[in-house]
Order: C-alpha cells, then structure tokens, then sequence
C-alpha cells in the first residue's frame, strides 16, 4: 500500500513538472526572456540555457540584450543601487550565514561565477591575510580552506585572475605593535592561488620588481602587466613609474624597452584598464600631497619597444576627481569610476556665498574702460578722480589723489563719484585726527576712552571741509585735570570713522561684508529689493527665539509630570522627500574610450551627468573600495569612510552594492 502511494505521489510530481514546462513552452520568447530576467545572470542562466535549444537562444539573446541595456543605461544614467549587507542576509535565512569581515584597500577579482577578495586593512590598524568567495548564484560568502604557504597579512596588493589561477603580488601592511615604532612594511611576494585545489604556491625569482604597493595590473594573453606604484629603492620610499612584464607560464619577471623618454609622471592608485592584447590605458593616480592627476596615457606593446601616448581628456569638467582613492573598471567601450562630485556641496557643510560686486549702492556701474579700446590695442586716456580743497592748497597733488583744474575749481564728478570721494576725504581728515591724538595722548600720557559719542551721517554728501593747518603741541596736562573738549572731538571722530566704515560698505565691493549683514541682490525685482536691517539688531529675532525656548520648556515639563504608561509613542521620522538629492554618496562617472584606437588623435570624452551622478540607493561615500564588472552589472564592495581615518577604530563597510539597469515591464 505504501508502496502504491509512493507511486502516485511520484506520478503527480511529475506531472506537475510536465504541466510547468508545457505551460512556459507555450510562452511567447518575449514573456519567457522577461521572466529569465529575474534570475541571477550566472550558474541559474546557464542552467536554463541547458534545457532546449530554444531556451539556449533565449538566454543568449537575453546575454547580449543586459550588456546593451547596461551600456544604455550608463550613457543615460537611468540606473539603480540594490544592496546586499549583513542585515539583509540575516533578516531573511534562519541561521545566520559566515560573513566577511569589513575591509578596505582589499584586492578583488572576478571569476565565472565568482567574486574573490583577499586581505585589506580591518578597522583597528591591522590588515588581513584571508581570501574569500561570493557566489554571485547563490548571494553567499564562503572562506574556502587553503593549504600551501598563506601571503603575508596586506592591503593595496595586485590580483589578477588568469586561466583557473588567481595572480597576487606586493602590498604594504600596518607596523607590527611588538616592538613598537616599527615602519610600515611593503612586499615583493608573487603568489599563485589554484581554484581547483584550493592552494596557494609562493613563487621567488632573482630579477623581480622592487617592493610595492598601490600599483596596478592588468592581463594581457599570458603576461601580466604592472605599472607604478609605491615603492623601496636603496632603502628609500618614492613613487614610481617604472613597468614590468610577468611571464605567466614561465613565471619569470622583465622590464620592456621603450621608445623616447615619453611616459607618465611616477604615481600610485591609479586605474588601469586592458584595451586588447597589446594596448592599456592608465588613468589618474596620486604623486603625492597635492598632486593628484586626472590625465589619461595609452600604453602600445605592438612592437618590441614599447612607447607611451598621452591622451587628450575631453568635458573635464564632467569627469572624476580622486582617481587615487576610488575605484573604477571597465565595460566595454565605457570607463566607470565611481566616487564623490566634485560640483556637488556636502551635507551640514557652510558654502561661501558669492557675492556680485556692487559699486556706488544700488545705482548704475560704472563704464568700463577695456570697452571701447581703439584699434590697434591702445588705450584711451581716462580722466582720473580727483578732489579739491581737501588734501592741500592748489597744485598739489598728494599720492595722485588730487588734480585742480582751471582757476583751482575741482574736476566735474556725477553725483554718485562725489559721494565716494566726499567720504574719502573725511575719512583721510579722521586719520589724520586721530594720529595727532595718538601723538599728544603718548606725550601726556592721557589715556581718555570714555568720551560721548557725537558726528553726523549728513556730513557725507555736504562738501568736503579744507584740512585743518597743524597745531603746535598741547600744554601738558595734569593727571587729574578733566578731559578737554579737543580730545573728545577726536575720539568721536575715530567712532565715527569706524561707524561710516560699517555702514557704507556696499559702496567698497572690495571690503568684505559682515557676518551680520545680509546680501542684497542687485539683479532682483525693484519691488522685492527692500534693505532689511540686520539679524542681530532685529526684534523679531529675539522674539521668536524667546518663543522657542518657552515652547521646549513647556515641552519638557509636560513629559516630566505625565506618568510612564500615559506617554505617546515617538512618531517614526517622515522620509526625505524624492526631490532632494543625498550629498554624501557616491557619484558615478562613466567615460567613453571608444575612439581611443580607432582614431588618429585618441582621446577620452566624459559623459554628462544628470543629477551630479547621484542615482537611486546610492551607498555611502566611501574611500579605497573596490569596483568590478559582472554579467550585466556592477558590483562594489567595502570601503572606508575618509572621516575616520584618523580615529583609532575606522568605519569600513562589508556590503555589497550592485548596480544594474531597471527591469523593463512588457
């Protein structure tokens, strides 16, 4: 009996099995690519393509289809983040899964259906020495169990994925905390790693590459090309620009012959991308404190000797910045880098206002002189501002600053000029007040700074008084005597010096404004260009800050006095709203390098951005990640936030952020 059940349960199985795949044959190829979509692009597709002929030029034609979406999508950037964290995993299996460790300045590498990552630095100063695997089919990180002699603990190392082997080599590593004040210490080990058998082999040679760290490597056939980096020679750390070949096969080290003496700048952290099987390009990197670069240099290895070509960047001003310290890779004709914008303001960050020169108030500027230059490139002879009976008696002619006419009358000025050159003249008059006052009071020894304040703002626009001829010294005072009114003229002078300086400078664009004083546009509407006074001197200022301070208080008090069971809950923060942008995320820069073999004058174009380059889920800014292409996207993985390089514990990340192009609904 049990065995007649069996039977019919296995019957039913299968006709089940049957009635699915009769159904999904009798799906039209367009129904059955969309439904494919939503299957990991690695070891389920190719499943799939497995089963009929029909379903194989199915998912071939689905294959091709993402690559061109992708490019599509990078050119319109008409993407999106999906985020793949430890959260994730273990809100959604059971058990908690083996997870990897947060890292940054890791190497990572794709293979089939594979990610590889290996060593970095951790968040406390000390770097790794594991390798890890993610099953891009699966969504899992597994630590496979290597036998062989294990690299050095390290970070900023090259690999490479070549054949069913992983190539690494150099990297630096944290000092070693026993015994202290210890450099850090760079590597020149060249390992092997075997996929099939899970081990690694150390390989030595006599002639290799100093040691190094931040260089970059690319494979070409079966010889692995480095460039630059941070190096030791004779016992000194410099950066290099030097290039050296691996032989794969033969696992023997050269350098190339090169053709002139044509070559980049010696830099590290730079990306460096493979153009074929005799042509890399290298873009960006660090020379330094201040010497970041943003130039482009296109290696040819056609011939025995090698040359460098240095390559024109077009739309700079759309491309990446920081190319040392963020990732990028290549996909296909497109160069991705992903990193912050650098037109972009950060949150809680205070930007400077630019400030429009405004000259004479809010009246017209004045002419300019370059403007009406006559042929030949000389230039016309401009009156120059001058004032009269101020300064000095007639003739003279004081720092170039005065100039009589006939009969000793004063150049004819607008009224806007006299304005300027009124309070000029009265300002010049208080300086000089105010030295001979600095004068008697260190002869006299009267030190007097409790005088009334008195002057008139009207005395700018009435003509400017004659100076006042030098009075002989003051008779000595006694120490008890009482202020005599010449001295208190003087200091309300000097007050009223400063004050005119406050008050008048939109008539000075040179002079910086007030932290308190509030910019007036002069390119506004007339009816909405109305001064408003300052915000410190404003009543309802004080006024609303006095309301709030009740209302928090009032606030607390009911809290205090309402019992524990009786409070309301906290109402959950609203999210931000759609239009407003996240500042302090990554920012995606894609650039064309299309035309770089093709043409004769090869150069790069960097695509225009929409909105900075910020796209849907954008992850948190983050520094020495690692960026690598998949079946149709993107994958990024760790990082570090710059912010806390300096802390004793860093904030690195082990998420896993793919970008990839929206599914299309049918």
């Amino acid at each position: 009996m049990d065995a007649c059940s069996h039977k019919v349960d296995g019957e039913n199985e299968n006709c089940a099995a049957t009635l699915a795949a009769v159904n999904l044959n009798v799906l039209p190829d367009e129904i059955l690519e969309f439904i494919f979509t939503y299957l990991p692009p690695y070891g389920d597709l190719e499943h799939c393509s497995l089963v009929c002929k029909r379903w194989h030029a199915i998912v071939k034609n689905l294959v091709r289809r993402s690559k061109l979406n992708l490019e599509k999508g990078l050119t319109d950037f008409r993407l999106r983040w999906e985020v793949f964290s430890q959260q994730t995993v273990n809100a959604g299996a059971g058990a908690p899964l083996s997870f990897i460790a947060g890292r940054f300045a890791h190497s990572a590498v794709r293979h089939d259906n594979s990610m590889y990552v290996f060593g970095g630095g951790s968040s406390s100063d000390t770097t790794f020495n594991d390798l890890w695997r993610f099953d891009l089919t699966h969504m899992r990180w597994a630590r496979p169990v290597a036998t062989g002699t294990y690299p050095s603990p390290k970070g900023s190392a090259s690999m490479v994925a070549w054949r069913d082997q992983l190539v690494l080599f150099g990297g630096w590593r944290y000092p070693s905390l026993h015994p202290p004040y210890q450099p850090w210490c760079l590597f020149d080990e060249l390992h092997y790693y075997d996929l099939g058998k899970n081990r690694w082999l150390l390989r030595n040679s006599l002639s290799c590459p100093p040691p190094m760290a931040g260089h970059s490597a690319t494979v070409h056939g079966d010889r692995m090309v480095i460039f630059g980096g941070y190096q030791i020679k004779d016992d000194v750390n410099v950066n290099s620009n030097d290039t050296w070949v691996l032989d794969l096969p033969e696992q023997r080290w050269w350098q190339p012959l090169f053709v002139g003496n044509t070559r980049p700048s010696p830099r590290y952290g730079q990306i460096q991308v493979e153009l074929g099987r005799n042509h890399l390009l290298v873009v960006g990197g660090c020379g330094g404190a201040n010497r970041v670069y943003t130039d482009a240099w296109l290696l040819d290895m056609t011939r025995d000797a090698w040359c460098w070509k240095s390559l024109n960047v077009r739309n700079k001003r759309f491309g990446a910045v920081h190319m040392w310290c963020n990732p990028g890779c290549k996909v296909n004709n497109y160069l991705v880098v992903v990193g912050p914008s650098p037109n972009m303001p950060q949150d809680f960050q205070m930007m400077k206002q630019s400030r429009v020169p405004v000259v004479g108030g809010r009246g017209p500027p004045p002419p300019n002189p370059l403007q009406n230059l006559p042929p030949g490139g000389h230039r016309i002879p401009m009156p120059e501002r001058r004032l009269g009976g101020a300064m000095g008696g007639p003739g003279q002619n004081r720092g170039g600053n005065i100039r009589h006419g006939v009969g000793g009358a004063a150049a004819a000025l607008g009224p806007q000029e006299q304005y300027l050159a009124n309070r000029r003249a009265i300002l010049n008059q208080h300086m000089q007040q105010a030295q001979q006052f600095l004068h008697n009071s260190n002869v006299n020894n009267n030190n007097n700074n409790n005088q009334p304040r008195s002057g008139r703002l009207s005395d700018l626009h009435a003509p400017p008084a004659a100076a006042p001829a030098a009075s002989p010294p003051s008779p000595p005072v006694r120490p008890n005597a009482p202020p005599s009114p010449a001295d208190g003229d003087v200091d309300a002078a000097q007050r009223l010096q400063r004050n005119l300086a406050l008050r008048c400078r939109d008539n000075e664009p040179r002079l910086p404004k007030r932290f308190d004083e509030l910019y007036e546009d002069p390119f506004r509407m007339a009816a909405f260009n109305v001064p408003t006074r300052s915000r410190s001197a404003s009543r309802d200022h004080n006024e609303r800050i006095r309301r709030m301070e009740e209302k928090m208080n009032a606030i607390r008090n009911s809290r205090r006095s309402a019992p524990a069971a009786a409070q309301v809950e906290p109402q959950p923060l609203r999210a931000p709203s759609p239009k407003r942008l996240r500042c302090n995320v990554q920012s995606l820069f894609v650039c064309d390098i299309s035309s770089i073999l093709d043409s004769s004058e090869p150069a790069l174009d960097w695509m225009e951005y929409k909105n900075f380059g910020v796209l849907k889920g954008a992850p948190d800014r983050l520094i020495l990640s690692s960026l690598i292409a998949g079946n149709g996207e993107l994958i990024l993985f760790g990082g570090v936030h710059k912010e806390t390089l300096t802390d004793i514990t860093h904030h690195v990340s082990n998420s896993i952020h793919f970008l990839s192009v929206p599914r299309d609904i049918i």
